[in-house]
């Protein structure tokens, strides 16, 4: 039982890792709308990765759908920055906040 909570231990210190990298890059990327996006894919990466690990070495399957729920949504939100991060680029030739002010419906 030791190697179990050892390695879910190792597991969640990696996931944590992934989490304050991301989240990091959000607070230091202010300007670059691409970097951002990858930043809060990184941050939903780690937690999806929490609820796998944890799933698998608990013997719980619901982490695993909740995991899968949550890329789904990541892939939605991707899906929809960059859709913007395209428009942004197209109208301004920048990849920046900036470009995203200026737009509107």
């Amino acid at each position: 039982m030791s190697t179990y909570n050892n390695l879910l231990l190792l597991c969640l210190d990696y996931t944590t890792l992934l989490f304050l990298l991301g989240f990091i890059g959000l607070l230091l990327n202010k300007r670059n709308l691409l970097l951002m996006l990858l930043s809060l894919e990184l941050t939903f990466l780690s937690s999806a990765l929490n609820f796998f690990f944890s799933s698998y070495l608990l013997n719980y399957s619901n982490g695993i759908i909740y995991g899968i729920f949550v890329i789904l949504v990541v892939v939605a939100d991707t899906a929809i920055g960059l859709s913007l991060v395209i428009v942004t680029y197209r109208s301004s030739k920048l990849a920046a906040i900036n470009g995203l002010i200026s737009m509107r419906g």
